[in-house]
């Protein structure tokens, strides 16, 4: 998985709220269920649940998205559009928000969708200390990490928003279409007002779909909403997203007629898609950017020692190699932080020469950092094995070992959910594979949810008031420019301390089958499900 918003941004996460058995959102009996002609689409296990601000993982997200409605949502060039909400306004110092609200939306059971559904969701989602609510953190009554009273958010009335925040913020808007912000009806609460576990398992959402059933391990059935009236209308009758273990065995499933989407190709069978697809692919550059993490709670890698050593494993990392023989080309090699479609992308420069092979000064790190404490023993990689992450971390264990002089070695997992449990146990011995897919479309999303004390993608317990305050000036800006410059200096700043390993941003690289069209992707490089059209 990648994070975001979703790794798609706490100090203090939410339990994982799994279903056990076949879960079921509404009545229907076996014949309907299988009267849907649904598009089959690939999936993984959601790793929190389908609480909307409980979830960090994009395999959660990935269905919650359908499941809900923001008051936003995005075009596909990353633009603010309009959903539940009617109209946005700000004041001139961009410190109070209005949201007036379409009076004719409704969540799946009936219920009507009314300001209170979203106040009472964010707070409560703040005061439970859930997954996604670093976003909130601006709003008054928030600490750090988006937890707290909320005590600036008001529903006035039956359909209208205001919120204050404690600072300006002038993209502040583009916030409000992540799973975060998303409402609940009042059926999502008990009696003392806290979201119940239970929800999770039988969401009832506001979205273009609405859940049928949730087989853990093996299958969530979606239909299109009845009472959705957004700019995301489907034009399918229903999705099937198929949970796999393997990528490789979707790709397999997909040839053989028994999915509809994949999407993402295993690296591996990237040279066999044009031949095996045929004109039935398609791609784009994701808001996304890969990682290798490492806590700084990490035996030998806090303090000047931890510095040196994570400057030695980023340099002896041959990016472009990698992307040349394992991603065939696929890859954007890492120069900043951020992935290259983002406002305050930095181009390879002086600043960013930590992030090149440069295997002389990586073996001077790697002695300097011997010299405070000596190195034993493995370097782990720990990295989740259901996607196509083998190749890509044996190859950075073979430069680590023969640049460094140590033995590193790849540590697999079964799966993301495990790798979160370890992040919130801090059990790592080494770096971990991470990624980030962006939520909305400023880099702040990214910037301030992975790298501030508090984000719920900082699994690392980096903190750096300087490269904090940046990023508060920086939403404040009354311009794009200026905001863009100010996230370079907050750049330069994670450049000099690297509190994770930037390696590249990857591609959507997507396969489809003859019975679907308009397979076509959003802002972020994913499949646009509500789209697809099933022949």
């Amino acid at each position: 998985m990648t994070m975001r918003s979703r790794w798609l941004p706490l100090a203090v996460l939410a339990a994982a709220l799994l279903a056990g058995g076949t879960l079921t959102a509404c009545s229907s009996n076996n014949s309907q269920e299988n009267a849907v002609d649904r598009v089959l689409i690939n999936g993984e296990e959601p790793a929190r649940g389908l609480i909307p601000a409980a979830a960090d993982d994009d395999a959660g997200i990935k269905i919650i998205d359908l499941l809900f409605a923001g008051l936003v949502t995005y075009d596909q060039q990353g633009k603010v559009v309009n959903d539940v909400a009617r109209e946005i306004t700000d004041s001139p110092d961009h410190k109070t928000w209005t949201i007036q609200m379409n009076t004719d939306r409704k969540f799946s059971d009936g219920t009507p969708v009314l300001a209170k559904n979203y106040v009472r969701a964010w707070k409560a989602s703040a005061a439970q200390k859930l997954g996604a609510t670093t976003a909130f953190e601006a709003i008054e009554g928030a600490s750090e990490d988006g937890t707290g009273n909320l005590s600036g958010v008001m529903a006035n009335g039956d359909y209208k928003i205001t919120i204050k925040l404690k600072r300006p913020v002038a993209d502040f808007s583009n916030r409000l279409g992540i799973n975060g912000f998303y409402p609940l009806p009042d059926s999502a609460f008990d009696e003392n007002g806290k979201i119940k576990k239970e929800f999770g398992q039988k969401p009832v959402g506001n979205g273009p779909y609405t859940l049928v059933s949730w087989e853990p391990s093996s299958r969530i059935q979606l239909d299109k909403s009845t009472t959705y009236r957004g700019p995301r209308q489907a034009d399918n009758a229903g999705i099937e997203v198929k949970i796999y273990a393997d990528f490789s065995a979707a790709y397999q499933d997909l040839l053989a007629g028994n999915l509809d989407v994949l999407d993402q190709i295993p690296d591996g069978e990237l040279p066999n898609a044009k031949k095996d697809l045929g004109k039935n692919r398609t791609s784009a550059v994701q808001a996304t950017m890969q990682t290798l993490d490492i806590d700084y709670q990490t035996k030998h890698f806090s303090g000047e020692e931890g510095k040196l050593r994570r400057q030695a494993i980023s340099q002896a990392i041959n990016r472009e190699e990698i992307i040349k023989t394992i991603f065939y080309g696929t890859r954007k090699a890492a120069t900043d932080f951020l992935p290259p479609q983002i406002l305050g992308h930095m181009d390879a420069g002086p600043k960013n020469q930590v992030l090149k092979f440069d295997a002389t000064a990586a073996q001077q790190a790697w002695k300097a950092a011997d010299e405070i404490s000596p190195w034993q023993g493995e370097l782990k990689i720990t990295y989740n094995s259901n996607e196509s992450n083998q190749p890509w971390v044996d190859a950075i264990c073979n430069q680590l070992s023969n640049t460094l002089g140590i033995k590193a070695v790849g540590d697999p997992k079964p799966d993301f959910k495990t790798l979160m449990e370890m992040m919130d146990e801090h059990s790592f011995t080494g770096p971990f594979r991470m990624g980030w897919s962006m939520g909305y479309p400023s880099p702040n999303n990214l910037l301030a949810g992975r790298y501030v004390k508090g984000g719920n993608g900082n699994k690392m317990s980096y903190a750096n008031p300087e490269y904090a305050e940046l990023l508060t000036r920086a939403q404040a800006a009354d311009s794009p420019e200026a905001a863009g410059k100010l996230y370079e200096q907050a750049q330069t700043l994670l450049l000099a301390d690297l509190p994770s390993i930037p390696l590249w941003s990857p591609s959507s690289n997507i396969g489809f089958s003859q019975h679907v069209g308009n397979v076509t992707t959003d802002w972020k490089g994913g499949v646009a499900f509500h789209k697809v059209t099933k022949k």
